[in-house]
């Protein structure tokens, strides 16, 4: 009987897929217990080859693939809620790697807090990209300062406050399929890449529910070249411009990381120069995607 569903939404990268299938086809759990969903968001690459390269080498998994127009991250998720006959829908990314105990470790935190809505952790670059990326240095430094009253790394958090719990981002997160039915899932209004499981997150905390935030994290792959960094920056702007139209009191949390938490004296770490050139690129590209969204919006 499939008790977890895990939604992948995938767009033009295949090759990244195939490592994120084989470490969910490796889980602790019986094959027979869950399902994996993928999303095709209408990718012109060899996505399809590859889930069905997988069905072949696991004939004994359940997987599910779907094609649809290209709409997006939450269209692509939503239509794998739609599909999921698990009880608890896991949601990660096509450019993660999930430990072999993933769908274990989430799936305890609900027998253990059966009160939550849902469960999750956070995710990792490997130590090569930690070492040479100046983005990846600045977030998770970010990271910990924004949850420095918490131990992040040893420690459960369970509450329904959005800034002052980490679970949430839909590399690392899974809720009860009750619950997503009846927030109405994610916002198809965002059609891109930008902090739409943090909107999720507040509708689902403002219907009172607390989350699980478990110190148990996965891998991400993701590219973080030039390109992909202002990307990600100027959707995090649009994104941010669409959650502070819809919840307004949240307005000290749209700021940008190095406005949230600016630079001490004493601290040489945000005195570097890699330190004030990646906040300087955040704060220019996220505006920049604040003000064109703030324009698609009206």
């Amino acid at each position: 009987m499939i008790t977890y569903s895990v939604v992948i939404s995938t767009y033009n990268r295949a090759n990244l897929l195939r490592q994120c299938l084989d470490a969910l086809s490796n889980q602790s759990v019986p094959v027979s217990a869950y399902e994996i969903i993928v999303i095709n968001d209408g990718s012109a690459d060899n996505t399809a080859e590859i889930v069905r390269d997988c069905q072949t080498h696991h004939p004994d998994l359940n997987i599910v693939y779907k094609k649809q127009t290209n709409g997006g991250p939450s269209k692509g998720r939503n239509a794998g809620i739609a599909l999921a006959k698990g009880d608890i829908i896991f949601f990660t990314d096509d450019d993660c790697i999930v430990p072999k105990r993933w769908i274990e470790t989430l799936a305890e935190g609900y027998k253990k807090h059966p009160e939550v809505a849902g469960a999750g952790g956070w995710s990792d670059n490997d130590e090569e990209t930690m070492a040479k990326s100046w983005y990846t240095q600045y977030m998770a430094y970010m990271f910990n300062v924004m949850f420095h009253q918490i131990n992040i790394e040893n420690e459960e958090i369970i509450n329904n406050i959005f800034s002052r719990n980490p679970a949430g981002n839909t590399s690392n997160m899974s809720y009860r399929k009750t619950v997503l039915q009846k927030t109405g899932g994610f916002d198809e209004k965002v059609t891109f890449v930008g902090l739409i499981d943090m909107e999720l997150k507040k509708r689902v905390m403002d219907l009172g529910f607390p989350l699980l935030y478990i110190p148990y994290n996965v891998l991400h792959l993701k590219p973080l070249g030039a390109k992909e960094i202002i990307r990600k920056y100027f959707n995090r702007g649009r994104g941010f411009c669409h959650l502070w139209k819809k919840n307004p009191e949240l307005v000290y949390y749209y700021k940008t990381y190095s406005e949230r938490y600016p630079i001490k004296k004493n601290d040489s770490v945000r005195k570097s120069f890699s330190f004030r050139f990646i906040a300087f690129t955040e704060l220019f590209f996220y505006r920049l995607g604040w003000y064109y969204q703030m324009i698609q919006e009206k």
